[in-house]
């Protein structure tokens, strides 16, 4: 059980939170989509009217996780608010990663945050791990596209202790592991593939989406109906401790609000399921599929 658990919360954050928790073991070499330059960017046009579209403040999404039989941790989205940055709207996400108590072995708690545009891009990005409330790691970094580059602190607070810090030159706006989520759900509708640069590890690399606008169903525990999902899958081509492959597939509702219902990953002894289990936000209901 030891290594199933904790290889299967170590697949939970890199299924949305990709790959913090992981070593990158080859760059893409290849782009579908070429990178820009910050200056040279033309937003996508992406419509947000009456707190409609992906991006609502006041949405709080759950998920449960699991592994065969096995519920091993939960994790919880937080839009919190809207702030003006560099001229646009800037959007603050919380994730709250938790190992359940009863979980042998493993004691997981973990805090990101994210500063995202709609398009979404990211300005700010940080993660805690509040597993040990007196000395908690840290990483953030912060970026600054007009300088084309990206500053960086690694440490632990509450002693603010910095070990390390720097900056990196990046070229092209980029993701963090949460803005990433985010980017499929503006872009799951689509029919195409793009390669997006994502930061990690204090250095830039790629992750690939298929975005095929497949139309199905999934049928979860807490909608008493199929509920309409689109489906996408790909891979951030990165081999991770216990056997992460790096392939997953996300399922989202066939809606505006492009809500996350279920994701899978592979890990060599099996496959993760991440499933939704509570919502709020305003108005929302889970389309209704057909088998």
């Amino acid at each position: 059980m030891k290594p199933i658990a904790v290889s299967a919360i170590v697949a939970l954050t890199a299924i949305f939170l990709y790959p913090l928790a992981c070593e990158i073991a080859q760059r893409v070499e290849s782009s579908t989509e070429t990178t820009v330059n910050a200056k040279e960017y033309e937003p996508m046009i992406f419509q947000i009217s009456g707190g409609s579209g992906v991006f609502v403040v006041g949405e709080e999404l759950v998920y449960n996780v699991s592994y065969s039989v096995f519920d091993l941790g939960s994790v919880k989205f937080q839009v919190l608010d809207t702030v003006r940055k560099f001229g646009t709207t800037v959007y603050i996400i919380k994730v709250f990663i938790d190992s359940y108590s009863g979980v042998p072995f493993v004691t997981l708690h973990q805090v990101f945050y994210s500063e995202m545009t709609v398009d979404p891009y990211t300005y700010v990005f940080s993660i805690h791990n509040t597993a040990t409330p007196d000395a908690i790691p840290f990483t953030k970094y912060y970026f600054d596209y007009n300088k084309k580059k990206v500053s960086y602190e690694i440490g632990v607070e509450p002693q603010n202790v910095v070990s390390k810090k720097g900056e990196e030159v990046v070229t092209g706006l980029q993701q963090d592991g949460l803005s990433l989520l985010y980017y499929a759900r503006v872009h799951c509708k689509q029919v195409k593939k793009i390669t997006t640069p994502i930061f990690v590890n204090e250095k830039t690399f790629f992750t690939k989406f298929n975005f095929m606008n497949k139309i199905g169903v999934q049928e979860i525990d807490a909608v008493s109906y199929p509920v309409e999902t689109v489906e996408f899958d790909g891979t951030a081509d990165f081999t991770g401790i216990f056997g992460l492959t790096g392939y997953f597939r996300g399922f989202f509702s066939n809606d505006e609000a492009s809500i996350p219902i279920v994701a899978k990953m592979k890990v060599l002894l099996g496959s993760i399921h991440i499933e939704l289990i509570k919502w709020n936000r305003p108005g929302w209901i889970p389309p209704r599929g057909k088998k």
